[in-house]
């Protein structure tokens, strides 16, 4: 292709503005601080580029012919465009702007929201998308590139090196009645509690492995499951005034949802919830990124110590 063979720079494009502007090659290379030959050899070789005359020779200065006036239009446009890319990466760069996907557990979602309030009052140009779903999901989102982090359940050992872990804390799981229960504030064992209905959260693959395991391993099979759910307020709902059992980390004992019930240990069943922030393994990531999870990863951190 014929405009393969010669090459032109960003710096032509602001030559040829001056010769523009000024109408003259001399005025022009005392703007761009070149000399004047070398001006017209940058403007030579844009034209062979382009292959067409982009001024008139006069005997005093330059007059632009209607390919230069064509041209005009695009260079200004590639000049403005090489100056925002160099702020906006420059932003990027500092950390003060960009884009973020964040993945979050609805234990995590105020937590997360008061992050965002924070780094918002200080980068106003930084812009925030929040999914909230379960870490199973997220972590199918993470894998599409549809978010960049999610903080939730990080039990990810059997997931081949795909991501990355940040653990913050553990945690067990507390199992739930309505308050009055006769289980309430006992250990219950997995006898008594195979005889009951359960309202089994949605819970993510390790954790419901771990609980089946529970009970099979006891010589007991699993109890029947009325309703399993991701929506705590279907959770509330039907716990409320029933004899039904759940389970729920402890983390969640403060959602709103799950305030005023009554609750009981799972006597003998040890599996322990790693919390943290998990990202795609050799992910790409900036500033902004990396600014929002130092600020997560101490907020958490704090009130975990402060509620220790």
């Amino acid at each position: 292709m014929w405009w393969g063979k010669v090459l032109i720079n960003i710096r032509q494009f602001r030559h040829f503005i001056a010769v523009l502007e000024h109408g003259s090659l001399l005025a022009a290379s005392k703007e761009v601080n070149i000399s004047q030959p070398a001006l017209s050899k940058s403007i030579i070789s844009m034209e062979n580029y382009y292959q067409v005359p982009l001024f008139k020779r006069l005997p005093r200065g330059v007059q632009p012919t209607a390919y230069a006036l064509t041209l005009e239009r695009h260079a200004r446009r590639i000049l403005l465009d090489v100056v925002q890319s160099r702020t906006e990466i420059a932003a990027i760069a500092a950390g003060s702007s960009g884009r973020i996907a964040i993945g979050t557990g609805s234990s995590f979602v105020g937590i997360v929201s008061e992050t965002m309030h924070e780094l918002d009052q200080q980068l106003p140009a930084a812009e925030f998308t929040v999914m909230t779903d379960h870490a199973q999901n997220l972590r199918r989102a993470l894998l599409d590139n549809r978010i960049d982090f999610y903080i939730g359940m990080a039990n990810t050992e059997f997931d081949d090196g795909a991501f990355e872990v940040q653990i913050l804390f553990t945690d067990r799981f507390t199992g739930l009645c309505n308050p009055g229960h006769p289980f309430e504030g006992k250990a219950i064992g997995p006898a008594q509690l195979a005889k009951s209905e359960w309202i089994f959260p949605n819970m993510e693959e390790p954790a419901r492995k771990a609980l089946d395991a529970y009970f099979i391993n006891h010589n007991q099979v699993p109890p029947r499951v009325k309703i399993t759910t991701n929506a705590e307020s279907v959770m509330k709902r039907f716990l409320t005034g029933t004899d039904y059992l759940s389970a729920t980390p402890l983390t969640n004992i403060d959602l709103p949802e799950f305030k005023g019930f009554g609750r009981f240990t799972l006597q003998g069943f040890d599996f322990e919830r790693k919390v943290g922030i998990v990202q795609r393994s050799n992910a790409l990531t900036n500033p902004l990124i990396e600014k929002f999870i130092d600020s997560l990863s101490t907020r958490i951190l704090k009130l975990r110590q402060t509620a220790a």
